[in-house]
Order: C-alpha cells, then structure tokens, then sequence
C-alpha cells in the first residue's frame, strides 16, 4: 500500500530519554522527541506526530525532557 512506512525504534524508551536529557541541539533534540512518542506510542504516525509538535501547547519539563499528556 502506498504511503505506508514501517519504523522500526530500537532503542529503549530508557536510552531515548537519556539522549535527549543529554541534546543540546533544539532540531535533534526534537527529532529524538519524535522517536519517544512513537515508541511510547503517544502518537500514532510521524504526521501526527508534526501535528502535535507544531500545535499551540504550552511546553512542560520534567527531567529536561519535554512532556505531552496521552489525549491532548
């Protein structure tokens, strides 16, 4: 089927947070946001996963890591 893309994340939900606690650069540090909510599964798919990362939300940190509540 068309359009479809199989990712395959291996690394650890564990190893992802730790490399982004460690980025200092804001573009891979938000690639590596990405691949968290795919992996964690707070996103369904890469275009929503833009979606959320470009919507109107007001950011929230814990342990340096940026967080997006499941459902908003």
């Amino acid at each position: 089927m068309s359009g479809i893309v199989g990712i395959e994340i291996r690394k650890t939900t564990e190893e992802l947070t730790t490399l982004m606690r460690k980025e200092k650069d804001v573009l891979r540090h938000e690639k590596l946001q990405v691949l968290y909510w795919l992996k964690t599964q707070t996103v369904d798919s890469v275009l929503s996963a833009a979606v959320r990362r470009t919507g109107n939300i007001v950011p929230q940190y814990k342990d340096g890591c940026l967080v997006i509540e499941k459902g908003e």
